[in-house]
């Protein structure tokens, strides 16, 4: 991190901010000439920035048919993910993610797939959402959306099947247990238990207050 150089503030603009990092991070990008790629990042946590400097130095002055070819299972093999917490670890994919995703804008290379591909200025289809319409289940519903940009959300509120647990002293009477199921490929890379603790960590307000059990689901758009 102390080998960053520093970032042009008017680059740290919405499009070159990393989604789903738990810390804000920036990455921009330029190409030169012969079609090597560039990039300068930043961000507001040491730790995550010296992941930026990682990914930055690492992939400067590649092309970007190089830069796509990089398969993300490194961060494994290197022994990273191992000292990376979850969500670290989940950024750091999302970096990578928005590397290639550039690399592949300026080497003229059309970024959107799929039916969308036809239309560039067609949204991407809305996530499937089913549960909610209490405190705890929105706060959930909302947290998950806004951090793991799934394709679908399901949660259901078991507390009724529960009635009468002795549970943690205090329990509020309802919204105590849930069932959570998450589709999203941020999950790419990560292992089962690194998925939980992803999601426990991002409900950490949740679990201390009224939630005294989680069953949680979590697979990429690729898992059965």
């Amino acid at each position: 991190a102390k080998k960053a150089k520093p970032m042009d503030a008017v680059l740290k603009v919405p499009e070159n901010k990393v989604p789903g990092c738990l810390s804000t991070v920036f990455v921009h990008a330029t190409a030169d000439s012969s079609g090597n790629i560039f990039y300068t990042g930043d961000s507001d946590a040491m730790l995550t920035k010296g992941l930026v400097v990682l990914l930055t130095d690492g992939l400067s002055g590649h092309t970007a048919d190089e830069i796509l070819a990089v398969d993300p299972k490194f961060i494994q093999e290197a022994g990273i993910a191992a000292s990376l917490t979850p969500g670290r670890n989940n950024g750091l994919l999302n970096m990578l993610a928005l590397m290639k995703q550039k690399a592949k804008a300026l080497a003229g290379v059309a970024v959107p797939s799929g039916p969308s591909a036809a239309n560039p200025s067609a949204s991407p289809p809305a996530p499937v959402v089913e549960g909610g319409g209490a405190p705890v289940a929105d706060s959930i519903i909302g947290k998950v959306l806004a951090k793991l940009k799934p394709t679908t959300v399901r949660l259901r509120d078991n507390s009724a099947q529960h009635a009468g647990h002795a549970g943690r002293e205090g329990l509020a009477a309802s919204e105590t247990h849930f069932a959570l199921e998450v589709v999203s490929d941020v999950f790419s890379g990560l292992s089962l238990v690194q998925r939980h603790q992803l999601i426990y960590a991002l409900l950490a307000e949740e679990m201390a207050g009224s939630v005294h059990a989680l069953q949680i689901t979590a697979r990429t758009t690729a898992e059965p």
